[in-house]
């Protein structure tokens, strides 16, 4: 029997609160059709052969590769076969540092596309700007500095066509919670998102960083049937009374019929 995170249906009740964002964020608000409950594989699972700390690397390496000059809403994993290769990721509406972030992406994916979210979530390694001014910390001491932005996090939600996935209320001790192991990533030759997005404009393309680690939410959700689905995302940062920061996303995701073939 498959394992399931329970999730928990809610109204449309809608929340504002102000905020910033330290690192990267994602994803979506609710109402849609669906014939049956979607399905979050747990933390606790090896979801198409990984676990949810190698995903969330994956993710990372993913992001960071990217160029500002053309940012992927869908990302490839880069594993060739097997049920692995299906899954594919979320892609961020930001990186960096808005005080309030507030965005709506639009997707269509193939029936039998599971897909990984990044709630919230952020990265520590040692880059810096000029080059000479790259740090030396270890990957435990960069897990650290993590773990101190992590505690910062005070409210997370994600939402899948209008119901509330259990167990996001408290972003710290939450399942979903992961670290990543440590992990390297090489920037985009031209354009990289360190350099274009966050001002590392010392950082050349096709650059390689070791280690980086991250911490964060994730959810690894099963494939969802065809049709139109809506996720939304939030995540606060600092006291609910008087955030110091805020990132709310709505994914509109549209699942198609057709399937690709040789997968």
């Amino acid at each position: 029997m498959k394992n399931q995170i329970r999730l928990t249906n809610v109204g449309s009740r809608s929340r504002r609160f102000a905020a910033a964002l330290a690192g990267l964020l994602l994803l979506a608000n609710a109402a849609s059709s669906l014939a049956e409950e979607p399905e979050v594989l747990p933390p606790s699972s090896l979801p198409y052969g990984y676990s949810y700390e190698e995903w969330s690397a994956k993710f990372w390496q993913w992001t960071l590769g990217q160029s500002a000059d053309h940012l992927e809403s869908l990302g490839d994993p880069g594993i060739c076969s097997g049920p692995a290769s299906r899954v594919r990721f979320m892609g961020p509406s930001t990186i960096g540092g808005d005080v309030v972030h507030v965005g709506t992406n639009r997707v269509t994916v193939p029936a039998g596309t599971p897909l990984f979210f990044s709630v919230y979530s952020l990265w520590q390694d040692n880059g810096n700007c000029p080059l000479s001014a790259f740090t030396t910390f270890t990957a435990a001491q960069l897990a650290a500095f993590d773990q101190q932005s992590w505690s910062a996090v005070t409210l997370t939600s994600f939402t899948i066509d209008g119901i509330a996935v259990d167990g996001m209320e408290n972003p710290t001790n939450s399942v979903f919670n992961v670290v990543s192991p440590p992990f390297s990533y090489t920037t985009a030759e031209k354009d990289n998102i360190l350099a274009v997005e966050l001002g590392a404009t010392c950082l050349p393309g096709d650059f390689t960083i070791y280690p980086a680690v991250a911490e964060g939410l994730y959810v690894m959700l099963a494939p969802l049937s065809p049709g139109k689905h809506v996720i939304h995302s939030l995540a606060v940062i600092g006291p609910l009374s008087a955030p110091l920061a805020e990132n709310e996303e709505t994914i509109d995701i549209t699942v198609s019929d057709d399937r690709c073939d040789g997968r």
